[in-house]
């Protein structure tokens, strides 16, 4: 956490009172927002730490179905995708290492939203 909300709302307190002190506290937690962006675009992440804190939104998004879909439309996207990229489903379709060794990664991901998703 960083201190500039809290600086600023103190000293636009001692000049502003109440009203100086809320302005303060808006603009030190915009200034903190803002950095906080530019330090995560910095590090070449994609999504905002926001962003990162829904597990069930980015298991919703990583099957391709929308937040709050039925059940059977969850498990038609699985089915779908475990189709796609089960290694040795490619594998007995001729495959390079690397195209299996990419699908390998993306089924451990479609299976964890999977999971994720039958557990809420």
């Amino acid at each position: 956490m960083l201190w500039i909300g809290p600086l600023a709302g103190a000293i636009l307190c001692s000049r502003g009172g109440l009203l100086g002190a809320f302005l303060g506290s808006l603009l030190g937690g915009w200034i903190e927002r803002r950095i906080r962006e530019e330090r995560w675009r910095a590090r070449g992440e994609r999504r905002s730490p926001r962003q990162r804190a829904n597990p069930l939104a980015d298991a919703y998004r990583t099957l391709g179905v929308k937040p709050g879909a039925s059940k059977s439309a969850v498990r038609r996207a699985y089915h779908a995708l475990a189709k796609k990229y089960h290694p040795d489903i490619l594998r007995a379709s001729g495959a390079s290492e690397h195209e299996v060794s990419e699908a390998t990664e993306k089924m451990s991901r479609v299976n964890a939203a999977w999971n994720i998703i039958e557990n809420q």
